[in-house]
């Protein structure tokens, strides 16, 4: 068996960006002896909903050459990680790759987690991982390679002779330090711009159960689960970061746990260690209603130089009942004083767009933040994807029909979270306008222009995508790891592009 499992190859074919799951995925299957490979699609000008044209997306297509490096790799499996934003390309890709090689794909991710009945329709796609893969997609590779047919592998979705074995999920795993720490080399060697920022969870699953989140959905389908939220050890953390710090010597951290304060006596022995043994500047996402005034001392002192909290919308009864965030106005206007005493830059992300919208909204958290001014108001416009509770409160109150259901489940709309939304209104787009540059107007000016309702005169037909990525770029972007990230991202894949191999890539020849 062993000699067949190192004969056998997996390539991972992404879109964009780092994406710290794979690297899991990565690590398990190198653990168990698998060879594995990235092929990135940089996607330039052809991101869903943010930077989007056609016209240069047609220009600056890396497919010809990916393509024809994954036929001269000649995987035995293929995986896509698939979120309801990238599903189409994920289809493309594969109904490409499957018109030239003969090779089992699988589609994991929240995507194919929500909608595997309609996902596993698609005569390209072989098998779907539902739920946490790692553990599933080790031995869906040691069954393939086996020669076996993997039909009864829990979490794993299969064809064959012509039927859909649906197998139920195992249960999730309890403890995240048995997991091996994640494959960075798989997406560094594919792309070195990676390697400015490192990218970190402490944790999965999520405590709260936003409507409108991923989370809402894992929690449905774990529903059996006493908890999906899971931390790894202090000590486990610290020696990820130690070894990364002195093999890939990372500029700063990125923790992407989806609230990094959820328990302030871990949070406080951690930063304890990370102080004394990693001392990097380091960014992370609080929930407003966790934080305390030691919290946020310790979070500075340990090296925390940005926050990021959720505040969505200004109506508490809204927040609660629609979006079911139990989080306060008062928090988090006293989360955005604690973090600006204590020196610590403050972004507070909005969601924009609710069919029930109306101006008074809008107006209240333009004079909210103008008292409570934090360093930048992060806009997002409503976005419904599949199964998550938020849509079944919309089709209730006739806002959305069944007709939209069947694009949101496929993935069709070309609306995005950072440029338009579901519902997306003139008066609505002038706000958006507005606040990218709301903190940097003096108090005067922004209560002028609120008291007058002066927004009325900005344009509604603006896209702020340039302007919300210059305002991002002026407005302390040292550490700002999306937007230097793009930005380092389209300049290396754009040289690239020049290159030699890809001209001739371009001209049909190898």
């Amino acid at each position: 068996m062993q000699n067949r499992i190192k004969k056998f190859k997996v390539c991972f074919v992404h879109p964009g960006y780092e994406n710290l799951g794979i690297e899991y995925l990565s690590a398990c299957l190198k653990a168990g002896g698998f060879d594995t490979k990235l092929f990135l699609d940089p996607i330039l000008f052809a991101e869903s909903g943010f930077l989007n044209s056609r016209f240069l997306s047609g220009i600056f297509s890396f497919r010809k050459e990916l393509l024809r490096r994954i036929v001269d790799y000649r995987p035995d499996l293929i995986c896509f990680s698939v979120l309801t934003d990238n599903y189409k390309w994920a289809c493309d890709f594969s109904r490409e790759i499957k018109s030239n090689i003969s090779v089992p794909i699988v589609f994991g991710g929240i995507h194919p987690t929500s909608v595997p009945e309609r996902v596993i329709k698609n005569p390209f796609v072989d098998f779907l991982c539902l739920g946490e893969g790692e553990e599933a997609l080790v031995e869906l590779a040691e069954n393939l390679a086996e020669g076996n047919t993997p039909t009864g592998i829990k979490n794993i979705w299969a064809k064959s002779d012509g039927r859909v074995f649906k197998n139920d999920l195992r249960p999730i795993t309890p403890d995240l330090d048995h997991f091996p720490f994640p494959d960075k080399d798989l997406f560094y060697g594919e792309a070195p711009i990676f390697n400015s920022g490192y990218l970190i969870s402490t944790s999965r699953g999520c405590l709260f159960r936003c409507s409108y989140c991923c989370n809402n959905v894992w929690k449905s389908i774990y529903a059996e689960e006493k908890t999906v939220f899971r931390r790894r050890s202090s000590e486990s953390v610290i020696n990820e970061l130690e070894t990364a710090k002195s093999k890939y010597k990372p500029k700063f951290i990125f923790f992407t746990d989806e609230v990094f304060n959820t328990d302030n006596k871990w949070l406080e022995q951690f930063l304890y260690q990370y102080k004394k043994r990693i001392n990097l500047p380091f960014f992370c996402y609080i929930y407003p209603d966790l934080v305390t005034a030691d919290s946020a001392k310790s979070l500075k002192e340990a090296g925390c130089y940005k926050v990021q909290m959720g505040v969505q919308v200004i109506d508490e009864n809204k927040r609660r009942a629609i979006l079911k965030r139990d989080s306060s106005n008062e928090a988090i206007a006293d989360s955005i004083g604690l973090f600006k005493g204590a020196g610590i830059y403050v972004s507070c992300d909005n969601i924009l767009g609710l069919p029930n919208e109306g101006v008074k909204d809008l107006e209240d958290i333009s004079y909210f933040y103008d008292r409570h001014l934090p360093d930048h108001i992060e806009v997002f416009w409503l976005r419904y994807y599949p199964k998550a509770e938020i849509v079944s409160w919309a089709t209730e109150n006739n806002y959305i029909d069944h007709n939209k259901i069947e694009e949101i489940e496929e993935g069709r709309l070309s609306c995005g979270i950072v440029r338009g939304g579901d519902h997306n209104s003139k008066i609505a787009r002038k706000f958006s306008l507005l606040f990218c540059f709301f903190h940097a107007l003096p108090a005067k000016w922004r209560r002028y222009i609120l008291n007058k309702r002066l927004y009325r005169f900005l344009p509604s037909f603006f896209s702020p995508v340039s302007l919300y990525i210059m305002e991002r770029v002026f407005n302390h972007s040292k550490y700002d790891l999306n937007i230097s990230r793009t930005i380092s991202r389209y300049a290396y894949f754009v040289r690239l592009f020049f290159t030699p191999r890809m001209r001739y890539a371009r001209n049909g020849r190898k």
